[in-house]
This record gives structure tokens, C-alpha cells and sequence, in this order.
């Protein structure tokens, strides 16, 4: 019963999940994923009763946490996924991973039971204290309601938000006790809090200048680009292409190359355009070709430019590591290159062709799916799909 802890009580804890919700929303939370079960339920209520909110129920976590995880590269803005408590958080666990690696926010939130029912055999109930480890950017252990707690939830749903939006932005983890009875009315909301994000160092370009003002260089975008418009302009500014990722947002930008796997395929290609300098913006893209040529390049030298604070050099080229907001980056280095970039023509031919369409670019002919391999199912799928579709092939 209520009474049975000092000052919990079902409308304080009602009040709680409000809050952090209601801190949420002021700050930019526009969707939530819902994997509904009893103990997540007062969370849950507060969420629906949001007409903010975008909310999508799922009944398996792991379809829920890769539809925010989704939601969230897609929009660049944070998305909530919620779960109930025991080995149902466990099933977040790979899109919680994927959004650490890719610089994703998201704000996941595990119920949990009150300690009085941990360590005692009851159902639905693991250890979920840092239960995702170093994949989570932050992590806050809430416990259920007190008036003595009141102060600090604006402060954790705060902290939780700037910690996933960042200069090294990702996912962060919210584990929040619940105690029956789980249904209370909330009241009254604490008042908002002024609680501002550290901002990101500023970004030194002395280090790479002399590298990123070369004559024969290449941008190579991946995911993780935050400003491709600032990409464009640096591109424009130096002359250099954008071999351009799926996910980079950068493929239709001018003087972006979205064909480059196929490009670097052939052989007599590849060793034409061979680079001196080749910067890498967020994540390596997944394309074999791109690899290769890169690490071949004989005194090619290299840069890796990453938010998230990670080292990238997938290669080992020895590249140079600039942790910074690839936007900002970019932005910087459009304003400090002289333009001596001798791709411009190579790049523009590249990136036309790369565009047309897949029926202008190879004849019709009947693919036999056994002998046909990757590239032939590739076009395949391309050829079948309705006008409009977007077909993303990867391994």
C-alpha cells in the first residue's frame, strides 16, 4: 500500500513520469516507441496522454528500439523508446549498441521493480543497473518517488537530453523504479529549469589545413554528416568530390558521387583517380571498393573527422583523427581552402552518371538469380520496384 513507504505514493510517482515527459517535450521530443508492459504503465499513461507526441506501440522491444533508433536518423532529432522491466530490456540492447556507434540520440527508459522486490525471487525482475554498459553516453538509476526527489526530476530529464544531443551525441539510459499500485492521477509539475548544454570545443583546422588544401583530394561522406549543405560548399570551395554514402544525406548535393562502389570497380578508373588526400566524415561506408583503394593509394595521406569522439580508421592508414561536429568542420574548412582541387570535371562526369537512373545506365536482360551474384540481384530489385521507392541493398 501507499503508506507502507515514507512519502511514496502512487500520484507522486503519477507525478514523476509527468514530469520527466513534460521536460522531454520542452525540449524537443516529438516520438516515442512503446513496448508495453504492466510495470512500464505509468510512464506509459503519461506519454499518451502527450497529444505532442508521436506514439507507436510494438509488441516486440527489439521492433520498437529500431523504430526510434530509425525515427531518430532519419529526423536528426531524439526519440524514446520504452519497455518494461526484467529480460524485456534486454531485447534494446543491439539498437542501443548500433545508436553508440552511429552518434544517435535516444532516450531509452527501462521500468524496474523497487529494491524491497530485487534479490527476493520475484517475477520479471534482473539487475538493470548499467545494464548497457559503455554503449550508453549516461545512465541514471531513478528511484520510486519521494517529496524529497521532487527538485531533481527536471534536472535528470535535463541532463538525460543534453547528454544525447551533445557534441557526442547517442544514446542515453534511464532505469526508473515503479511500485504498485501502478495507476495514480499526476499533479501539479514542478516548474521548468534552465539547464543549457555544454557547448562543443572549437574546432582547430591548423593540424589538417595543409592537407585539406590539397590539389587531388576526395570527401569521403558517411553517416554521421550533420550539415551537408556545409558539406556542398566545402566541396564546392575546394574542388574536391563527395563520394557520398545512403546514409550520409549527402547524395544530393552537386558534386556528390552515389555510385562510387561501382565506380572504383573498375580497375582502369580507380587508378586514374588515384588521391594525395582523402577525409573520412563520420562512419566508414560499408563499400569493399572504397577500402581498398583507399589503402592502396600510394602516399596518400588521410583524416578522419568524427563527433562522437571515436577513433575511425577501419583501414589502419594511419589517418588523423579531428573530433569535431562535421558541420562545423566543413563549414571551416570552405572558408580557409584556396580551391586547387584538380577532381572538379572527374567528379561532376561521376556524379551525372552516378544519378541516372538504373534502366539509362544498363540494358534490360533476363538475371539468372544462381550465377547473377550481388550486383545482378541489386539491379534486379531496382528494376521491380514501383516508381518512388527508395531499394537500400547492403550486405
Amino acid at each position: 500500500m501507499d503508506g507502507e513507504h515514507t512519502g511514496w505514493s502512487a500520484a507522486l510517482q503519477a507525478t514523476m513520469c509527468a514530469t520527466l515527459v513534460d521536460e522531454w517535450i520542452g525540449r524537443g521530443l516529438a516520438a516515442v516507441m512503446v513496448a508495453p508492459g504492466s510495470r512500464s504503465t505509468p510512464v506509459a499513461l503519461e506519454v499518451a496522454r502527450r497529444p505532442e507526441l508521436a506514439v507507436h506501440v510494438f509488441h516486440d522491444e527489439r521492433s520498437a528500439a529500431f523504430a526510434a533508433l530509425g525515427w531518430a536518423r532519419a529526423t536528426r532529432r531524439p526519440a524514446a523508446v520504452l519497455c518494461t522491466s526484467g529480460t524485456a530490456a534486454t531485447h534494446l540492447l543491439a539498437a542501443v549498441v548500433e545508436a553508440g556507434l552511429s552518434g544517435i540520440p535516444l532516450l531509452v527508459m527501462t521500468a524496474d521493480r523497487p529494491p524491497e522486490l530485487h534479490g527476493v525471487g520475484a517475477p520479471q525482475t534482473i539487475d538493470q543497473v548499467r545494464l548497457y554498459g559503455r554503449a550508453v553516453r549516461w545512465f541514471a538509476d531513478i528511484a520510486p518517488a519521494t517529496p524529497a526527489d521532487v527538485p531533481s526530476w527536471r534536472v535528470v530529464a535535463a541532463e538525460a537530453w543534453n547528454r544525447a544531443t551533445g557534441h557526442r551525441p547517442g544514446p542515453v539510459h534511464l532505469n526508473v523504479g515503479l511500485r504498485e499500485p501502478l495507476l495514480g492521477e499526476s499533479g501539479p509539475l514542478p516548474p521548468p529549469v534552465d539547464w543549457a548544454a555544454v557547448a562543443a570545443p572549437p574546432v582547430d583546422l591548423a593540424p589538417v589545413m595543409d592537407l585539406i588544401d590539397a590539389q587531388r583530394g576526395v570527401i569521403v561522406a558517411g553517416e554521421g554528416v550533420d550539415d551537408p549543405a556545409a558539406v556542398h560548399r566545402w566541396s564546392a570551395a575546394s574542388n574536391w568530390p563527395v563520394l557520398a554514402d545512403p546514409q550520409s544525406g549527402c547524395r544530393g548535393i552537386d558534386g556528390s558521387v552515389a555510385a562510387f562502389d561501382a565506380l572504383l570497380r573498375h580497375r582502369q578508373f580507380a587508378a586514374d583517380h588515384t588521391p594525395q588526400v582523402v577525409v573520412q566524415l563520420g562512419m566508414a561506408p560499408a563499400s569493399k571498393a572504397l577500402g581498398e583503394w583507399v589503402a592502396a593509394a600510394p602516399g596518400c595521406r588521410h583524416v578522419a573527422v568524427s563527433p562522437y569522439g571515436l577513433v575511425s580508421d577501419p583501414r589502419l592508414v594511419g589517418a588523423t583523427q579531428v573530433h569535431a561536429p562535421i558541420g562545423v568542420f566543413a563549414e571551416r574548412a570552405a572558408g580557409q581552402v584556396r580551391g586547387r582541387g584538380g577532381y572538379a570535371v572527374a567528379g561532376q562526369v561521376a556524379a551525372r552518371r552516378a544519378h541516372r537512373p538504373a534502366h539509362l545506365r544498363r540494358p534490360a536482360r533476363r538475371i539468372d538469380q544462381r550465377t547473377g551474384g550481388r550486383p545482378a540481384a541489386q539491379h534486379a530489385a531496382a528494376r521491380a520496384a514501383p516508381r518512388g521507392l527508395v531499394v537500400h541493398a547492403r550486405s
